[in-house]
């Protein structure tokens, strides 16, 4: 029987309960195991090692942001099966602010080894001067030689920032070959309204768009992002 590791997924307060709802349905119906933490005391990166210290957990470590789900059972279970043979793998992101040019694996749905993440030292997943939380996992991987299984983004309802020379993601990021969702800016009531439609399509088998690009139309500026699509093209071509 294949490796059905749990999946753990951080929140806080501030996280509308219809969210938490939707993200488990998607869960449920794909047969993946969820578990949400709320901790209003720690930040992301700090859950994060927390994880990685609990030995009674999964062998297979399984992070995703609280605002993303898999589109199907198949994309959970292949993201498992390049951490078991000892890949770091998730969705494509890069650190704008940092180094725009460096994609690596992102913690909004990744997955890793435990005993790799040993090997490579067990360092923190905290944020650092030149990478964000968990980007150190994709750096001494490439240094090491060692396989970065990225799923990048296909299309975003409202593209907001570039990945590097690979594309474009924002609010409403659909990855793979429809193989995971992110939703980003959970923080605003339209956006959440999109993240449970968006749950309801993956359940019932077919997609709204009209309605999902009418819901981003009516999202506040601030979800929306600062950038049109012409100024992203010209900051991919430099």
């Amino acid at each position: 029987m294949a490796s059905r590791p749990t999946v753990h997924s951080f929140y806080r307060y501030n996280i509308e309960q219809r969210l938490l709802d939707a993200q488990r349905r998607v869960f449920d119906h794909f047969d993946v195991p969820l578990n949400q933490w709320r901790d209003d005391k720690a930040n992301h990166a700090g859950w994060i090692d927390a994880l990685l210290a609990d030995d009674s957990l999964d062998d297979i470590v399984v992070i995703a942001d609280i605002d993303a789900f898999p589109l199907s059972h198949e994309a959970y279970a292949g993201m498992v099966a390049a951490a078991e043979r000892g890949a770091i793998a998730g969705l494509a992101q890069t650190t704008n602010d940092k180094r725009p040019d460096r994609i690596f694996a992102a913690p909004m749905f990744m997955a890793f080894r435990r005993d790799v993440w040993r090997d490579f030292g067990a360092p923190s997943l905290a944020p650092y001067e030149t990478g964000d939380v968990a980007q150190i996992l994709t750096d001494i991987a490439e240094a090491r030689g060692v396989e970065v299984a990225l799923t990048y983004p296909s299309f975003a309802l409202r593209p907001i920032w570039p990945l590097a020379d690979r594309g474009v993601y924002g609010t409403g990021t659909f990855y793979g070959d429809m193989d995971f969702f992110h939703l980003y800016q959970a923080r605003h009531v339209n956006t959440v309204d999109l993240f449970c439609a968006v749950a309801d399509g993956a359940i019932a088998g077919r997609h709204d768009w009209a309605a999902y690009l009418g819901m981003i139309e009516a999202a506040p500026p601030e979800a929306k992002g600062g950038r049109s699509l012409r100024q992203i093209i010209r900051k991919l071509r430099g």
